[in-house]
């Protein structure tokens, strides 16, 4: 059941420094993937293996996020968030001084287990500093960083690296979340409320919750079927016609999307629940997904722009969803939820390599309508 929430009280400030760590985080995630060849070509590795700096990260935030927020939930937040901010500061710097493929891997599973207990108790600690009738607009504020990072952030580290080197992007992401970890010691965070002591098998429940899973499972299957298509959309907008120099202003039109759809989510929990929201957006998500297997032409910018917006429209809702399932132990609900997108991008991208020998690329997002389906489904079936 869903809570229907009203308000329209400003947010507190530093929710907003909250999200410019997940700016940094955000930014570091995405940023390398442009960076692969520099690195490759540096280190003297091939491109597969230069995947691996990409890959050992998402790893790493999958399985440790939920585990290390387990672990780390006795922790008041407000330390937490700061702790590990301030330790992924220093493992990108260590990422930026790096001499050999070794040991960018290692500060690369550094960096990740610092992403991966930031966000979701940024996210938490913004829910509780806002209050329950705005608790979408903080989600909202905090997703904000990190489409902001797809928008602004990637665009401009690619570029640095580009003129620059790629540990010049590392610094850069360093510089970025230094700062952060700066603004948030010296405006101080409040604390949060006192929290009745849970065990640690308490705190670790939630990874066998039968309700949590299945909560999080249609999130599972639209984040495969989006990472399905989109992993290789620079290849279906090539088979559609659009030169290598179209698609970059092509992918901003989706980070804009991204942007936008960030913050409505947000309101649309606030005023309507987390219900409706879900079931409205996945459908109409699968519905715009059929449109890219066809040459739309003047459409194309509007499509996927719909996309990347309905797909963070989504994100506010379904953590809200996720976290009225197992209200005593939130910190681990989110982390399961963020870990469960770097999980859904493992699976996309191997599940549509595997499809493109078998079917044409144009036909991809036909395939990935299926899980958008598929998730409609399960989340009507189970959301009582």
């Amino acid at each position: 059941m869903s809570t229907k929430v009203t308000g329209a009280r400003p947010l507190n400030p530093r929710i907003w420094l909250l999200a410019a760590g997940a700016f940094a985080i955000g930014t570091d995630s995405f940023v390398v993937a442009g960076l692969l060849p520099s690195i490759a070509a540096d280190l003297a590795i091939s491109l597969p293996a230069a995947g691996q700096v990409v890959s050992t990260y998402a790893i790493t935030y999958s399985i440790g996020s939920p585990l290390l927020a387990a672990l780390a939930g006795g922790v008041r937040r407000d330390r937490l968030v700061l702790v590990t901010l301030a330790g992924f500061t220093l493992a990108n710097a260590f990422c930026a001084l790096a001499p050999s493929f070794w040991v960018l891997l290692l500060a690369r599973i550094l960096a990740g287990l610092g992403a991966a207990l930031y966000t979701p108790t940024a996210y938490v600690l913004a829910t509780s500093i806002a209050g329950p009738t705005r608790r979408g607009a903080a989600l909202a504020a905090v997703a904000l960083g990190m489409t902001a990072a797809a928008v602004l952030g990637v665009p401009l580290g690619v570029m640095v690296g580009h003129a620059l080197s790629w540990h010049a992007t590392f610094w850069l992401v360093a510089a970025i979340s230094g700062t952060a970890t700066a603004a948030l010691a010296v405006g101080g965070l409040p604390a949060p409320p006192r929290e009745a002591a849970i065990s640690l098998g308490k705190r670790l429940a939630p990874l066998a919750s039968r309700p949590v899973l299945l909560a999080m499972l249609p999130q599972v299957l639209w984040g495969i079927g989006s990472f399905t298509v989109y992993t290789y959309i620079a290849v279906l907008l090539g088979a559609h016609g659009y030169t290598a120099a179209a698609i970059p202003y092509l992918l901003l039109c989706y980070g804009a999307g991204g942007l936008t759809g960030s913050q409505l989510g947000g309101r649309l929990l606030d005023r309507f629940g987390s219900d409706r929201p879900i079931m409205v957006l996945l459908s109409l998500a699968a519905c715009n997904q059929m449109l890219l297997t066809w040459d739309t032409g003047v459409l194309t910018p509007f499509i996927l722009f719909f996309w990347s917006f309905c797909g963070w429209s989504l994100w506010a809702p379904q953590q809200s969803l996720l976290i009225s399932r197992e209200p005593r132990n939130p910190g681990v609900v989110l982390a399961l939820a963020n870990s469960s997108v770097y999980l859904a991008q493992a699976v996309g991208a191997t599940l549509g390599g595997v499809m493109l020998t078998h079917i044409q690329v144009v036909w991809l997002p036909l395939f990935a309508v299926t899980f958008y389906a598929g998730a409609l489904l399960i989340f009507l079936a189970t959301r009582k």
